[in-house]
């Protein structure tokens, strides 16, 4: 007794049956297209060997697209579905766990690299306290949270609310405003053992110089010791600017003194000073009815007749 098919194996069955149709088709169409009638006669020109086989693999690719198979037509009555390739597809898990985050698709090296970092961290002491009785405290309210940046920088034991609490000791200060407020050389400034500093990318464009910035507590001791306190630092400040202003003026009236110069020897100043009034002085000569005048400023001479 014969089973019945379900309707999974009957749709099977179908898609099969239209498969062998279409094959069949095509075959017929392959046989009936290559097929020569009887009265065939070939007219084309006799080609070299070369262009006959440019000719032939041309042909051959020709053949080989139409050999291939065509898809097979959608049936409507499967319904609407979705092709997918399960081999491309990834799994995302929602968006929120993807295989991109974890250890699976680190290279070995990267995950030496982060353990290097890791351990480099807790030797710099980055990591939080384990034993609060050995760890370092701030300064000054003796919390455990340390600004580890300028502990490692400046060797400075702060918080970083301390920090913004007391600005007049643990602000920064660039370069610039050491050499002109506090007159610190440049040798000074660039040596790390007198005062240490920090490196911050510069805020201006990316393509200049980083900055190197300072403790503000750090200046002042290094200023005091080298002018004496605040007062020698505020005396020599005035010196300077009295430099300045020395220097200033007498560049003022340098530059008064080259502009009179100029103006006094131009061509309008050297006729001016070429049309005077000439002074005469009257010179006896032997002859009593000539007398023998000369200038006194500017030498001319000439003879006048007595009448």
């Amino acid at each position: 007794m014969a089973t019945e098919l379900t309707p999974a194996q009957q749709r099977q069955a179908h898609l099969a049956r239209l498969k062998a149709k279409n094959k069949l088709k095509q075959d017929a169409q392959a046989i009936k297209a290559t097929r020569k009638p009887a009265n065939f006669v070939n007219t084309t020109p006799h080609q070299p060997s070369s262009s006959r086989n440019a000719a032939s693999g041309v042909q051959a690719a020709a053949k080989d697209l139409k050999d291939t198979p065509a898809p097979l037509p959608r049936d409507s009555r499967l319904g609407k579905y979705f092709e997918y390739d399960l081999s491309k597809l990834h799994n995302s898990k929602g968006g929120f766990l993807t295989e991109e985050d974890g250890d699976a698709r680190q290279t070995m090296a990267a995950i030496q690299r982060e353990k290097a970092r890791e351990r480099a961290r807790i030797a710099a002491g980055e990591e939080p306290a384990i034993n609060p009785e050995t760890s370092p405290r701030c300064a000054i309210c003796g919390s455990l949270e340390l600004d580890h940046e300028f502990l490692r920088v400046f060797g400075v034991r702060i918080c970083k609310k301390d920090k913004k609490d007391h600005p007049e000791q643990y602000s920064l200060l660039t370069k610039t405003e050491c050499r002109e407020d506090y007159l610190l050389t440049e040798s000074e400034l660039r040596d790390p053992a007198l005062l240490p500093h920090l490196l911050k990318p510069n805020p201006h464009a990316s393509n200049y110089s980083n900055m190197m910035l300072y403790l503000r507590i750090q200046v002042e001791e290094v200023a005091w010791k080298k002018w004496g306190g605040p007062e020698g630092l505020d005396e020599e400040w005035e010196k300077r600017e009295d430099v300045k202003r020395e220097r200033k003026v007498k560049k003022f009236e340098d530059g008064l003194k080259a502009l009179r110069r100029k103006t006094k020897h131009n061509a309008y100043q050297v006729r001016q000073d070429a049309e005077h009034q000439h002074e005469y002085e009257d010179i006896p000569t032997d002859n009593p009815e000539i007398i023998h005048r000369t200038c006194i400023e500017c030498g001319h001479s000439l003879e006048v007749e007595v009448m």
